[in-house]
């Protein structure tokens, strides 16, 4: 049969003496003859000798001390005294030593460690200590009992059971840590099972304050098998409180495993500190077979983590895991999904799984409904969508139309109906745009599945509608503010993925930069092109490739005397046709292209006119509708139609400065309806009295 002393080592009943006082021990001549001097050193009253302690009995016998019980007659009660054994009564060093193990385990005052009762001299045998005496096993000899099989041992001590004590354990760690005190050599033989349940950590022989260095020259003060890693390879000459944080980590690793230790005892402390350093501790497994809690083995490696920052800061922190496993609650060092933290609840509330059920079953048919609430929803607003953007394209169309169509006779030379006509263009195109916005704005009602189908059939298209409006409008400070509104919906990038035309103009918007394409009826005629900052640059007419151009306006000189002029605007593709050029110096070639018509009262007004041939007739004087109708009847043969022109294709031949080189009149001009054109003010005469002007001519291309 074995006991266990107070200092946690176990001994035979046999070598228990019944003994009256402390015995007689001899003293050589190094011993301490007045404790004088270290009962003031130390601040010991003179009053506590230990005297009043009687009928001893011996406990237990340490490396370092002794252990006695005996009877306080004051309190009627038996404690426990520890003495220095004789070969260390006179050194200094460990009196130190001792005194502080005394007021440490003192100053924790806590449940779960053992109180310590009186500190003392004693005349004959030095420095003392009183505690409260215990009696029960330490965990190490419970670990062993349960790997030898103990039947008795292991019906009591259940995981829980042990689970109770390591948290226990933990608490007084916990405690002494928030006194700034390090225990320094937590293990399994440090922590006492007391008969009726109490749990103690004893041993605070090494304990120290926090900051206070443990290695002295090349020794290392602790228990290899338990210490932490860093503190043995010396990247820490300091413990701190993740210094025990790994001890406790490596005692539930023992009660886990039910091994002495997470490394082989049997070897030398050399190679167990090797193994410790690089972390080859023995199989995380539980005996026997049985399962081992993968929480409880996630709380073990996280305690014992050989990087210090993956562990736990402090013991409060492993106390929280310990207990959220203890009370089946999800555990931080082991949280792989929701499903675990779910299956936890579930074990805290068992009715929750019945009304999971209940829940699931409602959601299903309320999903079922919701579904088809959502497919009847989307099938009407894509209905609507579907009429509203026949009605919006309807729009585009019309603004497409009017903003292409060449300028008749009709409008021409009538400021009034052109601007008309421009403003009909700006109707349809707000109109255009209002029922694109629109849609877009009620397709944010559908559901996922509708958003998909609109974007597969729709969305890139009115994306590149609302763009091109945009762009017909010829404000290019505009598509920027455009573009934004447009990614404003959650589906416009999407639609930009799934449409390689509409990523081109959103690339190039942002860019500023637009496409132009010169075509022309014979491919390599050269010339030069003047950019908008003032730089000229070579360039050779390609119908078949687009130039990628800044926005701005360009103006272009071909080797052969065509000229033309364009605006480039961000996203824009801009069509130049360039008629060949003529072999009479007295024709001018007019390429397509927009101008702006200045109509008083209405500011610019945007105008396109389609490529021509202008002339000035050579005759001299004045001609009225009536003579130049004779002269135009001798022109028209074969191919060549000659016209009179209108006001706004004189506008731009000379709303330029002259560009196309064409002779500016120095008095009016006939145009086709009588009326006559002042190319000083770039005015309209109406002509009511049958007056003459210059003649132009010109044929269309």
């Amino acid at each position: 049969m074995t006991v266990t002393g107070i200092d946690g080592r176990s001994m035979d009943t046999r070598i228990i003496e019944q003994e009256k006082t402390i015995p007689s021990l001899s003293v050589d001549g190094k011993s301490v003859q007045d404790y004088n001097e270290v009962r003031q050193d130390f601040r010991i009253y003179p009053g506590e000798d230990g005297l009043k302690y009687q009928d001893l009995k011996l406990l237990g016998m340490g490396g370092m001390g002794i252990v006695y019980s005996g009877e306080d007659p004051t309190l009627e009660r038996r404690v426990a005294i520890k003495i220095l054994r004789e070969p260390f009564r006179n050194d200094r060093i460990q009196i130190a030593k001792f005194i502080n193990e005394a007021r440490i385990t003192a100053r924790i005052d806590h449940p779960n460690v053992v109180a310590v009762h009186q500190l003392g001299i004693n005349a004959h045998h030095g420095v003392y200590f009183s505690m409260r005496q215990i009696s029960g096993e330490t965990l190490l000899h419970v670990i062993r009992r349960l790997r030898d099989g103990d039947k008795e041992a292991r019906q009591h001590y259940t995981t829980r059971r042990l689970l109770d004590i390591f948290i226990a354990g933990c608490n007084a760690v916990a405690a002494a840590h928030g006194k700034n005190i390090l225990h320094c050599d937590l293990k399994p033989a440090n922590i006492m099972i007391g008969k009726f349940g109490e749990t103690l950590v004893l041993d605070w022989g090494l304990a120290r304050e926090a900051g206070e260095e443990i290695v002295t020259g090349s020794k290392v003060s602790g228990t290899p098998a338990y210490m932490a890693p860093e503190l043995l390879s010396g990247e820490l000459l300091q413990p701190d409180e993740k210094s025990d944080i790994y001890a406790l980590g490596a005692i539930l690793f023992s009660i886990l495993t039910w091994q002495d230790a997470p490394f082989d005892l049997t070897s030398d402390n050399d190679t167990i500190a090797g193994k410790a350093v690089s972390g080859k501790t023995l199989p995380l497994r539980a005996p026997g077979g049985q399962s081992l809690s993968r929480e409880l083995a996630a709380i073990c490696r996280k305690a014992m983590a050989r990087d210090r920052k993956e562990r736990y800061a402090t013991v409060t922190e492993l106390l929280t895991d310990l207990y959220n496993y203890r009370d089946n609650r999800p555990v931080k060092a082991y949280s792989p999904n929701v499903f675990y933290r779910f299956f936890k609840l579930c074990l805290r509330r068992p009715a929750i799984p019945i009304a999971v059920i209940v829940a699931l079953l409602t959601l299903g048919v309320y999903s079922i409904w919701e579904t088809i609430l959502a497919y009847t929803e989307d099938r009407s607003l894509l209905h609507s969508a579907n009429v509203n953007f026949q009605m919006a394209d309807d729009y585009y169309r019309r603004s497409v139309a009017l903003h292409g169509k060449t300028h008749n006779g009709e409008i021409l030379d009538d400021p009034v109906k052109i601007t008309i006509a421009e403003r009909n263009v700006l109707l349809q195109s707000n109109l255009a745009m209002m029922e694109f916005f629109s849609i877009l704005d009620s397709s944010i009602s559908l559901s996922p599945a509708g958003q998909e189908k609109f974007i597969r059939k729709h969305a890139a298209t009115i994306f590149k509608n609302i763009i091109s409006l945009q762009l017909m409008a010829g404000e290019a400070e505009k598509m920027d503010m455009v573009l934004e509104r447009c990614r404003r919906w959650p589906f416009f990038d999407e639609a930009c993925r799934k449409d390689a035309v509409l990523a081109k103009k959103v690339r190039q918007i942002g860019q500023k930069v637009g496409s132009v394409f010169l075509q022309s009826d014979s491919a390599g005629r050269k010339g030069k092109l003047k950019y908008p900052d003032g730089s000229v640059k070579d360039i050779e007419v390609n119908g078949n490739s687009p130039l990628e151009l800044p926005a701005g306006d360009y103006q272009l000189l071909l080797d052969d005397g065509v000229k033309a002029k364009f605006q480039v605007l961000p996203g824009a593709d801009v069509r130049i046709y360039l008629p060949a050029a003529l072999p009479s110096a007295e024709e001018k070639v007019i390429p397509q292209d927009h101008f702006f018509l200045e109509i008083p009262g209405s500011g610019n007004v945007r105008c396109l006119l389609p490529a021509f041939v202008i002339r000035k007739y050579s005759g001299r004087g004045y001609f009225t509708k009536e003579r130049a109708a004779m002269i135009l009847k001798g022109k028209n043969t074969g191919e060549q139609q000659w016209r009179l022109p209108h006001a706004a294709e004189l506008m731009k031949v000379w709303s330029d400065n002259n560009f196309y080189g064409v002779e500016k009149s120095s008095g009016p001009v006939l145009l086709h309806n009588g009326d006559l054109f002042d190319p000083a003010t770039l005015q309209i005469i109406k002509n009511n009295s049958g007056r003459g002007g210059e003649l132009y001519l010109i044929r269309e291309l």
